[in-house]
């Protein structure tokens, strides 16, 4: 790829100024930042990278709409980019054009991108189409259609996985679009009800699960995970290890509950408090849909405390507790740098990682903050 035009290298004079924008977004000083990248981009406007750092200065000022029209650089940064076909009168393949901006057509195809976590965030905004009159199909990864059908009003689902010719589709977006061609403001983002639901015989079986793991113990229950996607590009900061959560074992009569995909028993073996974690078996989250027992369970238990992977997005559309670990340089641009909250779950808490902390020293912020908040409910229940 470091061949492509779109590509280009940096031209050498002009290094110490991206690496003075660079060190300027990293410390928050996010409007200089964009000055500095908009200085570079002008006399190098192939360089995808300043693109990229320059959206993300703008989403972290919250500038949304110019940050969504930057945005776009992540096409440039795929592989292979999104594109859809349709066909003409006569039978013959044509490409169809990207809605980004503009009236909302009759009839318009949402195309899925990147990651699971990615689609459940967006998805959010499929019904304000359906709502508006428009006849949606969405395409997104077969394994989330089960969690998706709970959408309300949920939309007509396609496989990503299968390439097809359309007809009757004159125009396609993307989800990460939705909110500029929604004319969406920040207000908007925020998910003030659960948007996706827990299937309920699936939330039965778990309860008398639960119930046998958790007895007459008076801690709160935590589900955990600290792994991420690994063949992400960022995992290696944005992944945590099993042994950094070892304060949560500390927490009076929690119950640890794992819902790490793919975890095994050596990562437990050698965590130091594998003793105290309890998993849901083989036949958790097993079948041909992802998550649907996560969901479940997840509306059963106090917190979910995990790093940033597609899980803490399943918990927040459904409105269940989360503390998620974050690493302090250069987290993912939705999380917005330099504050303690986030625009788009109001029961996701947001714990960073010091310049020269580590994800145990996360973890032990939560669980001291999880054991003073159970304190305070009992001191409320002696009291009542």
């Amino acid at each position: 790829m470091s061949d492509s035009p779109s590509l280009a290298p940096l031209p050498s004079d002009f290094s110490q100024v991206v690496m003075a924008a660079d060190r300027e977004q990293r410390e928050g000083r996010f409007e200089t930042a964009v000055a500095l990248y908009r200085v570079v981009l002008a006399k190098a406007p192939r360089y995808v990278e300043g693109h990229a750092k320059l959206a993300r200065a703008l989403f972290c000022l919250r500038r949304w709409d110019e940050a969504w029209r930057a945005f776009d650089v992540r096409f440039k940064l795929m592989d292979v980019p999104p594109n859809v076909n349709g066909r003409d009168s006569a039978g013959r393949p044509r490409e169809l054009p990207r809605l980004v901006e503009g009236p909302l057509p009759k009839r318009l195809l949402v195309m899925c991108e990147q990651g699971m976590g990615d689609t459940i965030q967006f998805a959010r905004f499929l019904p304000r189409l359906v709502e508006a009159g428009v006849q949606v199909q969405a395409v997104v990864p077969q394994r989330l259609f089960g969690l998706l059908r709970t959408l309300d009003p949920a939309p007509p689902c396609l496989p990503a996985e299968t390439q097809a010719s359309l007809t009757g589709v004159e125009t396609w977006t993307t989800m990460m679009d939705l909110p500029l061609l929604l004319g969406l403001k920040e207000e908007d983002y925020l998910a003030r009800e659960p948007y996706l639901r827990a299937d309920p015989r699936r939330v039965a079986r778990w309860r008398t699960w639960l119930d046998a793991q958790h007895g007459d113990k008076s801690g709160p229950v935590i589900a955990f995970c600290w792994r991420g996607n690994p063949e992400h590009k960022l995992d290696v900061s944005r992944s945590a290890t099993l042994a950094d959560l070892a304060p949560l074992a500390e927490i009076p009569g929690a119950t640890l509950i794992c819902l790490q995909h793919n975890a095994t028993d050596e990562d437990l073996a050698g965590c130091g408090f594998g003793d105290r974690i309890v998993r849901p078996g083989p036949d958790f989250d097993s079948g041909i849909d992802a998550f649907l027992d996560s969901a479940a369970l997840l509306t059963m238990v106090d917190r979910l405390v995990c790093v940033d992977t597609s899980l803490a997005h399943v918990a927040g559309a459904l409105h269940c507790r989360v503390e998620m670990m974050i690493t302090h340089d250069w987290a993912d641009w939705r999380w917005i740098d330099h504050v303690d909250f986030n625009v788009w779950y109001p029961t996701l808490r947001i714990w960073r990682r010091e310049a020269q902390g580590s994800y145990r020293d996360v973890a032990a912020r939560i669980a001291r903050s999880l054991t003073e908040q159970a304190g305070a409910m009992d001191t409320v229940g002696a009291l009542l």
